[in-house]
């Protein structure tokens, strides 16, 4: 598999590694958000599946802290509210049920990540945000 999309927000209850691993993406893009998503389990998966060569994430996450987190060229969108330092343990994930604090606001431009494919499996990757590209060759036996 070249390009996987479907990591569903990037939650632990749909991306197991047996799952991940199998499909043995060589680009993954995570639709997550900054408190929804990313979290350390399903980074992992992403990070040790055989053949990966990049992750592109939607927003920086919160839940991944700097153990799993991207470079910020792999990022579309950081924290709204900029942190003077990013925390090294992932945040802990909200128990079902429990209060919660309000999601964070957004309150500036939201960015995108394009994908433009080719007839021969060649495809780019943009960042909006940054303007970084990179573009990736078919998998071997493609």
């Amino acid at each position: 598999m070249g390009l996987f999309l479907g990591l569903h927000h990037g939650v632990q209850s749909s991306n197991s590694p047996v799952m991940v691993h199998a499909l043995r993406p060589q680009v993954a893009i995570m639709n997550n958000g900054t408190r929804k998503g990313g979290d350390p389990e399903t980074m992992m998966a992403v990070h040790t599946s055989p053949g990966l060569q990049d992750l592109w994430q939607i927003h920086f996450s919160q839940l991944s802290g700097q153990e799993y987190t991207q470079p910020g060229m792999f990022v579309a969108n950081p924290i709204d509210a900029p942190q003077p330092t990013i925390p090294v343990a992932p945040i802990a994930t909200p128990q079902a049920g429990a209060v919660t604090p309000p999601a964070p606001v957004h309150n500036g431009k939201a960015y995108w990540i394009k994908v433009s494919a080719q007839r021969d499996g060649t495809f780019t990757v943009t960042n909006q945000r940054n303007g970084f590209s990179k573009t990736y060759a078919p998998p071997p036996g493609s």
